[in-house]
């Protein structure tokens, strides 16, 4: 059984306006606001043809908003990913976390967003476990311009 949380999670949809900027050829960011909060999604490729590795981070904002904010947050930060691999198209995509409730938010969206991660070509993965880390990973299945026939 779902918790209350999963349920809101899985079932309430915001839109971020997100600004992309780029921190050279192997490092994207896209930052956006919920409330007062300023949130920055990182998207870093650490090794040449290596998988895009994603992180986000609350920047700036009121603390007390971080609570209240949080499902506008992650959002914004799946928002953001989507719109990544919609215009980069990489081959992998890895989510990482050392924190067990992240990583189950992580899944948590990750099953939300399945059907427009499948419909956009790629496949999710996960979670694999290699303490102390939880890993998910969008791996593309076939090439961006595919079509049905």
């Amino acid at each position: 059984m779902a918790s209350f949380a999963e349920f809101i999670a899985e079932n309430f949809h915001s839109e971020a306006d997100l600004i992309w900027r780029l921190d050279g050829p192997a490092r994207a960011v896209a930052a956006f606001k919920a409330g007062s909060l300023s949130v920055e999604v990182a998207f870093e490729q650490r090794e040449t043809n290596g998988p895009w590795h994603v992180a986000f981070d609350v920047v700036t904002g009121d603390p007390t908003e971080r609570t209240s904010m949080a499902f506008r947050v992650f959002n914004g930060v799946f928002q953001a990913v989507r719109d990544f691999i919609g215009t980069r198209q990489p081959a992998i995509v890895v989510f990482i976390s050392k924190n067990d409730d992240l990583a189950g938010i992580y899944g948590t969206y990750l099953r939300r967003e399945k059907n427009a991660i499948e419909s956009m070509g790629y496949i999710l993965e996960g979670p694999h476990r290699v303490e102390p880390y939880t890993e998910y990973t969008l791996r593309r299945a076939r090439p961006a311009d595919w079509r049905e026939p």
